[in-house]
């Protein structure tokens, strides 16, 4: 079996979405919430955690606002997570020469939902360490508007910031070996977290290049003025889901192939 290709791989999922643009309606709705409303939770978190540290007790902000931030986070990671498992169906059914259906996509991606919620969770919860202690580790102020952390460079400082960097390291090695759990959930009967950590396994750098590349692309289209947010997510979601789901097979039929060699021998 051929090595991953990830220019191919990328291109592929753009013929994808040409042949079936039904896949980008899918992510319509949860593009319209607010991309961004995840990481400012973090960064909250991040300010409460580092003020108790640092400072004392920080100023609260007001809780109608903080509420309807985790408000419109959770609702709009619900549909993220019901419009992948959604494509990844839709994806399948192309790759098997068959076009689903939206309505029967939504129908029956919403059916897996319930099982996919547990690894959007750990890597939500894992992509939320890693904004967190980034942030600490390069910058004085995780907050908008707040004084810096700390005044000084000394060995204090020095260490939270080393410890943080480290902290990020780990956090990324495990989230692009997670990377392909949402494909592995929804083909398979399990939570996709350990097929994906398998998966991975050999092939870390290639999904970091991908990682990456999604990376760079949604934070270039979120500088659009008044919509960058929508666009993001609206281009940049299927897109991600096309790929991993594309990675997936690959390397499903990699490890096939590599098992099925071994048994002749």
């Amino acid at each position: 079996m051929s090595k991953l290709k990830i220019i191919d791989t990328i291109r592929r999922s753009f013929d994808l979405l040409k042949k079936d643009p039904t896949l980008i309606a899918l992510f319509i709705l949860p593009a319209m919430f607010p991309i961004s409303a995840s990481s400012l939770i973090v960064s909250y978190l991040n300010y409460y955690i580092t003020g108790f540290i640092m400072w004392g007790t920080p100023e609260l902000p007001p809780m109608h606002y903080i509420l309807l931030l985790i408000l419109l986070s959770v609702v709009g990671f619900f549909f993220k997570v019901w419009a992948s498992a959604g494509a990844i169906l839709k994806i399948t059914e192309l790759e098997e020469g068959s076009t689903l259906g939206l309505k029967e996509a939504l129908s029956r991606g919403l059916k897996k939902v319930p099982k996919l919620l547990v690894p959007a969770i750990v890597g939500f919860a894992i992509s939320s360490l890693m904004v967190a202690s980034l942030t600490i580790a390069i910058t004085n102020y995780p907050f908008i508007g707040i004084a810096p952390l700390v005044q000084d460079v000394g060995p204090s400082n020095i260490a939270l910031r080393l410890a943080m960097g480290f902290l990020f390291i780990i956090g990324l090695y495990v989230a692009i070996r997670l990377y392909l759990y949402a494909p592995s959930c929804v083909l398979e009967n399990n939570f996709g977290l350990k097929t994906s950590w398998k998966l991975v396994k050999g092939n870390w750098w290639r999904l970091f290049a991908i990682f990456l590349i999604f990376g760079v692309m949604s934070t270039i289209i979120s500088q659009t003025p008044m919509i960058g947010g929508f666009l993001s997510g609206l281009i940049v979601g299927p897109f991600t889901i096309a790929v991993k789901t594309l990675v997936y097979f690959h390397l499903r039929e990699a490890e096939s192939s590599g098992e099925e060699r071994k048994e002749s021998l």
